[in-house]
């Protein structure tokens, strides 16, 4: 009976470590899994750390007259801005998908479904880490929330974009195509377009839609991940502050409303129709990347170049 005995306690003994290489393999290949697959990740995807502080005083926002300056960036004049944090990267699709899964909010999409850069609630392969596009203002407003947090001001965006210097570009005062992903990017040479005519000639009919054809995702949209220029960014550190995608920003937008805005803490105008957008995207000619262009979109579009980040109060 001993000997059973013993032979039992030897199998039990060899089970129970069995069992244990068991647990422990499937909590490692759980946490792989989580990892690599958003659907099975925390619901919370971003920390606090992915974020910059912008400290509280006055910055120079909009555009001398003259130069390249537009009339809706003038006049230029010194803002005061409080302390705030603001998303050192673009939100990502790989963000995105995880607020999808976890709300059941709607997915990004384009009006032409054969354009659409996600197949159902998770975005097609390879386009993790490149901002994500096809949101309307209201997608990343919501979105936003979610993590407690808000889209910035448009006197926020652009000190966070260009410090207190007044620097045109995030990364200093001389035009380079080379630094951000824009029209001149992919064209290998400065782009402006003078006129819709200009924009058609390129992007619809001409080098552009070529290079679209052939380079961009499902042979339309040529975003590049974030911060793939490293050396453009702004003074605080953020990336793709200028192109890659155009951000909503939480302002409705007036052309006229610089004439009469606050010189503190500006929020925008009171109601409106649009909302402001900032930042250029790839789709954009050059001056459509200076630190103080401003452009704007009715709340629902979804557009291909623009995508957004987050901001929230740094107290």
């Amino acid at each position: 009976m001993a000997g059973v005995s013993g032979c039992s306690r030897q199998r039990l003994w060899i089970k129970e470590t069995l069992d244990s290489i068991l647990v422990i393999s499937l909590f490692f290949l759980f946490l792989a899994l989580t990892i690599s697959s958003p659907s099975l990740a925390m619901s919370s995807p971003l920390s606090s750390d992915d974020m910059a502080l912008v400290p509280a005083g006055e910055f120079l926002m909009g555009s001398p007259i003259g130069i390249d300056g537009l009339p809706d960036e003038q006049p230029q004049r010194l803002v005061y801005v409080g302390a705030f944090r603001i998303d050192r990267y673009e939100v990502t699709n790989n963000a995105y998908v995880r607020f999808v899964l976890a709300t059941g909010h709607r997915a990004p999409a384009h009006a032409n479904p054969a354009f659409t850069l996600w197949e159902g609630n998770t975005p097609i392969p390879g386009i993790g880490t490149h901002p994500v596009v096809n949101v309307s203002w209201e997608d990343a407003l919501a979105y936003c929330a979610w993590l407690g947090k808000r889209l910035p001001t448009e006197a926020e965006w652009e000190k966070a974009a260009r410090g207190t210097d007044g620097r045109r570009y995030p990364w200093g005062n001389e035009w380079d195509f080379t630094k951000a992903n824009s029209a001149s990017y992919w064209a290998g040479r400065t782009i402006d377009f003078q006129s819709g005519a200009d924009w058609d000639a390129f992007w619809i009919k001409g080098e552009g839609a070529k290079i679209s054809k052939e380079k961009g995702i499902r042979g339309e949209v040529l975003t590049l991940p974030v911060a793939s220029f490293p050396e453009s960014a702004s003074p605080y550190g953020l990336h793709d502050m200028a192109g890659n995608v155009a951000e909503w920003v939480q302002d409705w937008y007036n052309p006229n409303y610089y004439k009469e805005s606050p010189l503190t803490d500006p929020q925008g105008p009171p109601r409106g129709a649009i909302k402001a957008m900032r930042g250029g995207s790839w789709l954009k000619p050059a001056v459509s990347l200076r630190t103080s262009d401003r452009d704007w979109g009715t709340m629902d579009s979804r557009p291909s170049g623009t995508g957004f980040r987050c901001a929230k109060d740094a107290f």
